[in-house]
């Protein structure tokens, strides 16, 4: 029929089409009325639509079809396929997908997830990663800019050329400010356009994508001596004080991390020579400094200034000893990680305080903390926290004051 660029898959449909649309009832021959091509559709169910093919380096236009509930339909405003040699726009209301995207999104599902750490018992962390945090983020645009910018950060770390280091990171910088948006939104609770179940799902995902992307940025930001030479040593340790939040934040989370509260009983015995990684020099001498610590600062330090400063230390300690004894026997990178959060679980808010004000004395635990589990981490090929146990041991050395007792606490650590 003049004007109508109907496609279909069988002469039967074609039938129905012409008695439908025309009232035109159709011969059993039905040559004289149309014509055989090559047909092709890109998706299957409810809005398919066939586009003509040909042989040639241009597609004929066709008009396409819904195909739903068994019978052909034609509309007169029917859009018509693009030429395959021009490019297809898209509406306002679609997202334009560039090839640096997919290329990042690839790279995440291919290469990230199997270097992050499991978090959920029941999930692999690729599983947990790749498929439960990404059917989240691809329904809200900028938690999907947050895994984006996890693969942008690791895509630079995998990378020697250094234009090529910097391109990665100043992409994923962007992604991060893009997550940001969204995640202030949830955080502050003004998002209402999902149901309770979702909304707390969205939350708890973005939580862990924000930690990770945090760890990841700290990690190449370079806090080398220079970097604190121009910002000063105060603001390093105020940015330093942001991301341990986040991981805090993240070690709050206790159902789906499985804190273990050893008691911490026999813990040189835990990493002593029964352990599989007891033997270990520098586990035990780490350890030994660590258990000798508290008696080091009261004769360093003397009386401290407020009444909860040397319980909190204590404790921060202690929680110290014990996240030591899983940190060595887990020998894995989920492990490491767990017991990296667990700690921050473990210390009490007076104590998050006193890092907050730089207190020496919670510095030089967190020193140790960097020291000891970051750096087995490390070891166990955790890339967003590569760097971070010399940079935050050297960050508390420089900082603390000239005094060489003070600072004979953190010397030789990293040894």
């Amino acid at each position: 029929m003049t004007g109508c660029g109907h496609l279909c898959a069988s002469s039967k449909r074609m039938r129905r089409h012409w008695s439908d649309s025309h009232g035109v009832s159709v011969p059993s021959n039905i040559a004289s009325h149309a014509r055989s091509v090559k047909l092709q559709t890109f998706f299957r169910g409810t809005k398919l639509k066939y586009f003509e093919v040909s042989e040639a380096t241009r597609a004929a236009d066709s008009q396409g079809f819904n195909e739903g509930s068994g019978h052909d339909r034609m509309g007169s405003d029917a859009d018509k396929v693009p030429s395959l040699a021009q490019p297809m726009s898209f509406s306002e209301s679609s997202l334009v997908v560039d090839l640096e995207t997919l290329a990042y999104f690839h790279h995440y599902i291919i290469t990230t997830c199997p270097t992050l750490p499991k978090i959920e018992d029941s999930l692999t962390a690729s599983q947990h990663w790749g498929t439960y945090i990404v059917s989240l983020a691809l329904r809200r645009r900028w938690l999907m800019c947050g895994l984006l910018a996890i693969s942008a950060y690791h895509s630079a770390t995998l990378d020697e050329e250094i234009t090529v280091q910097k391109k990665h990171f100043e992409q994923g910088t962007k992604l991060r400010s893009e997550f940001f948006i969204g995640f202030n939104e949830i955080m502050n609770n003004s998002s209402n356009t999902m149901s309770i179940k979702t909304f707390q799902k969205t939350k708890r995902a973005a939580i862990q994508v924000k930690s990770i992307m945090s760890c990841a940025h700290w990690a190449l930001t370079g806090f080398t001596s220079n970097y604190t030479t121009v910002l000063g040593p105060d603001t390093v340790l105020s940015q330093l004080q942001s991301l341990l939040c986040d991981i805090q934040d993240f070690s709050k989370l206790g159902n789906s991390l499985n804190i273990e509260q050893r008691n911490g009983n026999d813990l040189q015995t835990s990493l002593g020579t029964n352990g599989s990684r007891g033997t270990a020099t520098a586990p035990t001498m780490l350890l030994n400094r660590l258990q000798m610590l508290p008696y080091r600062m009261a004769e360093i330090f003397g009386k401290p200034d407020h009444e909860q400063d040397a319980p909190a230390i204590l404790l921060s300690i202690a929680a110290l000893l014990q996240c030591c004894s899983g940190v060595f026997e887990s020998n894995n990178l989920s492990g490491a990680w767990k017991d990296i959060c667990a700690w921050f679980e473990k210390t009490t808010d007076h104590f998050n305080y006193m890092v907050s004000l730089q207190n020496p004395a919670a510095l030089i635990v967190l020193a140790y903390w960097a020291a000891i589990l970051v750096k087995q981490a490390q070891v166990c090929e955790c890339w967003f926290v590569h760097g971070f146990s010399r940079a935050i041991v050297l960050l508390i050395y420089e900082h603390l004051s000239t005094d060489d007792a003070v600072r004979s606490l953190v010397e030789r650590l990293l040894e």
